[in-house]
């Protein structure tokens, strides 16, 4: 621990994964559900990939040691025709990408190096046998396995399954994930704005975290700041969810009440204080199948808490090997200093210069800054023992999912 009884990062991070199993759930969905979902099987090929020899590009289907002469060129192939009869010495066949390559043939010569006069066909340039042909497999051959268990399903992923004849696809269940937000000053994005009053920004903001991660959003409405309210809508919100996460309550305030009521529902407290910035405060505690985070009311500490904590939590979960995030080596485009021994989490935005990437803070790193955070496209990371950054030095960098590169 640190001199402030506070738990390092690395051991925070380590208590949750410990304390995180695989889900059990599976389905089986169609292809136009998987996009975003964790297999829950291997899948192997059922076929080869391509199915048969094919041609790469338009052009025309020949013996390579006919190349020298003037060809007869016997048909024209589509990308779906097969050749009528095997490919004899003399004779050449005009064939567009993707076709079949005709028995016979063992080359296909770009059109842009052929003349055509009168039906024949002279290549200008030597090929030699092999040129231009996809062979049957060489992208995927019949049996490999393609895909393992925890991968999660991308576009191309899909599209791969698609390609391979597989309609339908084993998945692990999507974690459903509560999201209670507390405090008797939120009110709604639509309300008017009372003296005293904040609109509720958490909700939203962690639901698509949730979905973003891979996961089932379960949005309750705000509760008030009394004990006996909290306990109940906590119960009832664990009892119904695979994960719970509460906003706000969890710091030492009068109306703090989230870690008590967590211990008098029967859950064991791993840690409530981490040696980080935003986010000291964050409650991680499970017991009975039943698993919370009590995540700060801090709109940045909100999301940090959840990309360095609970996002690897329902990727576990789900199976899924990654378990961080997508991380690149920076140089810091200027200065940085701190002196409080803790990890830093600074919005930062990734851009390209003409000295090549580097990444830049967003302004001002409060943690109640969120304009600062919809600005950013990663998070940099400045390590406990490191307590200065020069401009140009190198950084770690946390890119966000589904973020691009900032303007330079």
């Amino acid at each position: 621990m640190t001199p402030e009884n506070l738990l390092p990062f690395s051991q925070a991070l380590r208590q949750v994964l410990d304390h995180t199993a695989l889900l059990p759930r599976v389905e089986e969905v169609p292809l136009a559900e998987a996009l975003g979902r964790f297999l829950a099987e291997d899948v192997k090929a059922r076929e080869n990939i391509p199915v048969a020899d094919n041609s790469a590009m338009d052009g025309y289907a020949l013996r390579a040691e006919d190349g020298g002469e003037p060809l007869r060129v016997r048909e024209v192939l589509g990308a779906e025709q097969v050749a009528a009869a095997p490919l004899e010495p003399g004779e050449a066949v005009k064939i567009m990408t993707g076709a079949p390559i005709p028995p016979g043939a063992d080359a296909v010569v770009m059109v842009e190096h052929t003349t055509v006069e009168q039906g024949r066909v002279r290549v200008l340039k030597p090929v030699k046998a092999g040129a231009n042909i996809r062979r049957a497999g060489e992208d995927i051959r019949q049996g490999e396995t393609v895909f393992l268990p925890g991968e999660r399903l991308t576009p191309a992923r899909v599209g791969m399954l698609a390609s391979l004849g597989i309609p339908r696809v084993k998945v692990r269940g999507r974690p459903r994930v509560g999201v209670l937000p507390t405090g008797n000053e939120l009110v709604g994005a639509g309300e008017p704005l009372k003296p005293g009053r904040v609109r509720d920004s958490n909700s939203h903001t962690l639901a698509g975290l949730i979905l973003q991660a891979g996961a089932e959003p379960v949005v309750f409405p705000v509760v008030s700041d009394t004990p006996e309210d909290l306990k109940q809508r906590m119960s009832a919100a664990l009892a119904s969810t695979d994960l719970l996460l509460t906003s706000g309550g969890v710091s030492m305030g009068d109306f703090d009440f989230v870690e008590p009521m967590a211990r008098e529902l029967g859950l064991t407290i791993h840690f409530h204080k981490l040696n980080i910035k935003p986010g000291k405060p964050v409650v991680f505690a499970t017991g009975g199948g039943r698993t919370l985070f009590g995540l700060p009311g801090n709109p940045v500490s909100v999301m940090v808490g959840f990309l360095q904590f609970v996002r690897p939590a329902l990727w576990k979960m789900a199976g899924s090997p990654q378990l961080g995030p997508r991380v690149m080596t920076l140089p810091l485009a200027q200065a940085f200093q701190k002196n409080d021994g803790k990890r830093h989490f600074l919005r930062g935005v990734v851009s390209l210069g003409p000295q090549g990437l580097s990444v830049r803070l967003t302004g001002e790193q409060g943690s109640g800054m969120l304009h600062s955070m919809g600005r950013a496209n990663a998070l940099v990371v400045v390590e406990e023992d490191r307590n200065q950054v020069a401009p140009g030095e190198m950084v770690r960098v946390e890119l966000l999912d589904g973020e691009a590169w900032g303007e330079p």
